[in-house]
């Protein structure tokens, strides 16, 4: 079988137990190879796996993709690439499908020195999809005191020249996670609604759909990634996008995942 030049390694106490089951199962039915590994949270150091002719396709936390690209310099089985996956980068190549388009990408230290109100409110998020904090609406009094708010990351990484995206706070009124491969919307789910968590695949619209795969034509980071879509003043608009590696499933089809994203690495290396 061509897939069994493919294998998983999944990070197993990070992924939901019902989500580490259904890619086990998908990985058995295909007859591709599976191998659990404990990520120490936080920690450069790298579990020990497998390694030989096939192909690793790792899932897991931002900490274990990151440690994986850096260590074992930008492997097939981690699909990212740092120096195109950014809010800066949406911004320049999708420009007003973007829902932060007219956002500005700055650091902490610069956009302090602005003039606000303190209770005037902006959303504020990484520049990188590196998941250093979550993106979330903010008054301006909190980012001038943006070193307290994180202390609980404990992320040495953060400081006040990263560079985050600055821009307009919107009323959103759904969200859906697309789970990309090679231009096509594999699977997708319904995330947020109203601002709460609203998990569901059954309110899947056509025409978002649509949407995602019409701007993957347009430009596509990588071969497989995920892109968060909104629904805002009856129009969709680009969220953001992020490595496949490490995102949430909620309530999207991972079987029909799972098989897209293995068929298509196992026959890409062929």
């Amino acid at each position: 079988m061509i897939k069994d030049n493919v294998r998983w390694v999944i990070q197993n106490n990070l992924i939901a137990e019902n989500d580490l089951k259904s890619i086990q199962n998908t990985c058995k039915e295909m007859g591709t190879e599976f191998e659990e590994v404990i990520v120490i949270p936080f920690s450069d150091e790298i579990p020990k796996f497998t390694i030989d002719s096939k192909i690793n396709i790792y899932f897991g936390s931002t900490t274990f993709i990151n440690n994986i690209y850096r260590q074992y310099n930008k492997p097939v089985g981690v699909f990212y690439d740092d120096k195109v996956f950014s809010m800066e980068n949406y911004l320049n190549v999708y420009g007003k499908h973007m829902l932060s388009y007219g956002a500005k990408i700055t650091t902490f230290k610069e956009f302090t020195k602005e003039d606000h109100k303190d209770e005037d409110l902006f959303f504020v998020r990484p520049d990188a999809d590196d998941k250093s904090f979550n993106g979330e609406v903010w008054e301006f009094s909190k980012i001038k005191n943006w070193h307290q708010n994180f202390i609980k990351y404990d992320n040495a990484n953060l400081d006040e020249n990263t560079k985050i995206l600055v821009g307009d706070a919107w009323n959103i009124e759904k969200e859906w996670r697309n789970y990309i491969v090679n231009g096509k919307v594999a699977s997708s789910s319904l995330y947020r609604k109203n601002f709460r968590l609203n998990k569901s695949k059954e309110n899947i619209p056509q025409d978002m759909i649509q949407f995602a795969e019409d701007r993957c034509k347009e430009y596509a980071p990588h071969d497989i990634f995920a892109m968060d879509i909104a629904l805002c003043g009856g129009e969709y608009f680009i969220i953001e996008l992020g490595c496949l590696n490490s995102v949430g499933f909620y309530a999207a089809d991972i079987p029909k995942i799972v098989k897209e994203v293995t068929e298509f690495i196992s026959k890409k290396s062929i």
